[in-house]
């Protein structure tokens, strides 16, 4: 994993990006976005728990959305949205 300071521009820009009325996976994309090639499923977890406090298993979790990890335990959209909801409702 990279050196925090690395990701917390990303992070803070995520912080600062209106998500009102946005689903996760395009959340999840902005974070691609943001991070370029430093984009994988761990740093994927520290921005969104840096971003909008994403508790650790949650984010955890998350990193196996269907678009990093294709195995049998893989997060469809679907799922990666009700896993974060509360998290970008109160947003």
């Amino acid at each position: 994993m990279l050196a925090p300071s690395l990701l917390d521009p990303a992070a803070e820009k995520l912080m600062l990006t209106d998500v009102t009325g946005r689903s996760a996976t395009d959340v999840a994309r902005v974070a691609r976005e943001l991070l370029g090639e430093r984009f994988d499923s761990c740093t994927f977890t520290y921005v969104l728990m840096r971003a909008f406090d994403v508790e650790f298993h949650a984010a955890c979790q998350a990193s196996r959305w269907h678009e990093f990890d294709n195995g049998p335990r893989a997060l469809s959209d679907a799922d990666l949205e009700t896993l974060l909801s509360p998290w970008l409702s109160t947003r």
